[in-house]
């Protein structure tokens, strides 16, 4: 589909605009590199999403030390990361091949027709959830042109050069259209079966690429077979909305997600920067002026443009008519699906069954007796029971709890100081936690301990609804990711964390305290919370804003710099957060008084309930510990907190 002209227009303005500020970043990029060409908290930003060590990013963006001097010091499991990113090495694993070719899956032709259904054009889309399609507003530019166009998965070509068997799914905009025309996007349902496809989830953080860093698109240019132009292609600036890169898409590429080198989407592709004369005549490969009627695929491009994913991302939660679409809130979940393969074979996402016969025996009366063992393989692994569940035997609220937590804090001295409070409590909670969970949230914390009375888990700060299988299943696809990229990369496999996130959050910043266990995995202070939220807070300290109920704010919470208020789950995240200053004495140092008294006010506001107990009792089993918040909130005024502050 052509880009309308006044698109083309803006596109080029924009770029145009920026030449200086280019030149500029050039010149820094050939002298140091992107860690030399981009901001100081930019860089800082993609390091630490890269698993590099702060302490060097810091190092490199304040400019202490070169990038080459800083690479050449740290180990191999960092210094690898940081080559890739300044440029200096460009080897892959072959496990980057299955990551885009799992990408590829999502990524769709749009074909637009009208109401006789006769074709009009074509662009590119591709699903950012289950049963959402994204693409620019200027190939759908409302509901009536959406509802008779459809949306082609697998058209492509097979290695012998045949076209793979397409499928159509029809686009449903009814239950969801929204459109941008300043951000140049439409998110649309689509209707049908599309769990053979997956999709690419939108991360609204930043640090996804630096100037500099390699891109890769995939794409149906001109409404051609799907094909991808892979990591030749490089980001030249960096704009609020908009990302200038370097890169070889055509027309009928509009709507493409264009991708870092850990396969996630950091932007929509939506025009291009075409070459210009003196008179500022758009011109075509030939050299000459493009004339009326001419296609786009005669210009002469120079450059092109993408939409962030992170301002769709923001511009999405803040829309009034998307608030309360569960179709969006599943768009901004941003859940991680698992890793797809080839089309035409056997799926990894597709179940399997092994049978393991054991001993044959053949009775005299020619029976044979076997006996069957039955397996159930997910996704390329053991399938993971989902965990315990209430039943008569098992209840969601142990009868018992009550009479072991008065056993528990049976030997703890009664009344003196606040301060003699706190260490008597902080004693109590460090000598009973003798087991100590490495942190896996889908084995320890989804299955059971976070489980609300319906069965289902509730992502801490926006209250969505989650099935503890939906989790696990998402959690266990984050992890063969990082596995596939840490063997390309020769990484540690925990140090892709933060790019591939959980579901989940802790509400002590795991940066505070180094990601260091047991803190890492003390399930006191390990809640549900999907990645979007977990990363809209960051590592932010809680705080309460004055005007929070007529401040502007998404459905995670508000945050402002260095702020962040919640917008459910203050209670939860006090009591855990002070449990943590019991547990760990002097390893937090972002709070002060001002804070404690903020979770003090949350703890009393929000007093623990059926869930929250069933969670201490639940990781009073596993780990040895409890919460005393939970088992006596009157307790909480009692306690000198700021004992527990570091210096």
């Amino acid at each position: 589909m052509d880009i309308p002209p006044e698109v083309l227009a803006q596109t080029q303005a924009r770029f145009i605009r920026r030449d200086a500020e280019r030149g500029q970043c050039q010149a820094k990029l050939d002298a140091g590199g992107p860690l030399a060409a981009d901001s100081q908290g930019r860089v800082e930003a993609r390091l630490t999403r890269l698993g590099v060590p702060l302490p060097e990013a810091r190092a490199v963006a304040e400019g202490h030390e070169d990038a080459l001097t800083v690479a050449a010091r740290l180990p191999d499991d960092a210094r690898l990361p940081l080559e890739r990113v300044i440029g200096a090495n460009d080897l892959v694993g072959v496990a980057y091949l299955d990551l885009a070719r799992s990408a590829a899956r999502a990524v769709g032709r749009i074909v637009l027709k009208d109401a006789r259904g006769r074709t009009l054009g074509f662009g590119t889309g591709w699903l950012c959830s289950p049963h959402a399609v994204l693409t620019n507003h200027h190939v759908l530019e409302d509901a009536g042109a959406a509802r008779p166009s459809v949306i082609e998965f697998n058209y492509e070509l097979k290695p012998d050069g045949t076209l793979r068997d397409r499928v159509t799914l029809t686009l449903d905009p009814d239950a969801l259209f929204l459109t941008s025309v300043p951000l140049d996007y439409s998110l649309v349902a689509v209707r049908g079966e599309t769990s053979a496809f997956g999709w690419l989830p939108l991360f609204g953080t930043t640090g996804k690429v630096l100037v500099g860093e390699a891109l890769s698109i995939i794409q149906h240019p001109s409404g051609e077979p799907k094909q991808v132009a892979l990591r030749e292609n490089r980001l030249v600036d960096l704009l609020p909305d908009f990302l200038h890169y370097e890169t070889d898409t055509a027309p009928g590429s509009s709507g493409s997600p264009v991708f870092n080198d850990a396969w996630e989407v950091v932007a929509l592709h939506h025009s291009g920067v075409p070459r210009t004369d003196a008179q500022g005549r758009t011109l075509r490969r030939d050299g000459q002026p493009l004339q009326p009627g001419d296609p786009d695929t005669l210009i002469d491009w120079i450059a092109n443009e993408g939409v962030r994913v992170s301002r769709i991302v923001e511009d999405l939660r803040a829309r009034p008519d998307a608030t309360g679409n569960a179709l969006v809130a599943e768009v901004l979940a941003a859940n991680r699906p698992p890793v797809v393969g080839t089309p035409g074979g056997q799926e990894r996402g597709a179940a399997s069954r092994v049978l393991d016969l054991g001993a044959v025996t053949v009775g005299a009366d020619g029976v044979v007796a076997i006996p069957l063992t039955l397996r159930m393989s997910v996704n390329g692994g053991e399938a993971q029971r989902p965990g315990p569940v209430p039943s008569p035997a098992r209840p969601y609220l142990d009868p018992q709890d009550a009479g072991q937590a008065a056993a528990y804090y049976a030997g703890l001295p009664e009344g003196g100081t606040p301060q003699a409070r706190f260490l008597a409590l902080s004693e109590l909670v460090t000598r009973t936690h003798t087991r100590t969970p490495s942190y896996d949230p889908a084995d320890e914390l989804y299955p059971w301990v976070d489980l609300w009375p319906d069965g289902k888990l509730r992502s801490l700060y926006s209250a969505r609804e989650h099935r503890p299988e939906e989790l696990i299943a998402a959690d266990r696809a984050a992890q063969e990711r990082r596995a596939a990229l840490a063997a390309r990369e020769n990484l540690r496999v925990d140090a892709l964390e933060d790019a591939l996130p959980y579901n989940c959050e802790h509400v002590v910043p795991q940066s505070w305290f180094g990601k260091r266990e047991p803190m890492r995995g003390d399930l006191h202070h390990l809640f549900a919370c999907e990645p979007g939220c977990n990363s809209f807070r960051g590592n932010t300290p809680y705080f309460d804003f004055p005007d929070y109920g007529e401040a502007l704010r998404t459905d995670c919470g508000r945050r402002d710099p260095g702020e962040f208020e919640p917008a459910h789950g203050k209670g939860a995240a006090a009591r855990a957060t002070l449990y943590f200053l019991l547990r760990y004495p002097g390893v937090v140092r972002q709070y002060a008084g001002r804070h404690l008294a903020t979770l003090l006010a949350w703890h009393a506001d929000e007093p623990p309930a059926d869930w929250e107990r069933h969670r201490n009792a639940a990781i009073f089993e596993r780990q040895g510990n409890r919460n005393p918040l939970i088992d006596h909130p009157e307790w909480a005024q009692g306690v000198a907190w700021g004992e527990g502050l570091g210096r």
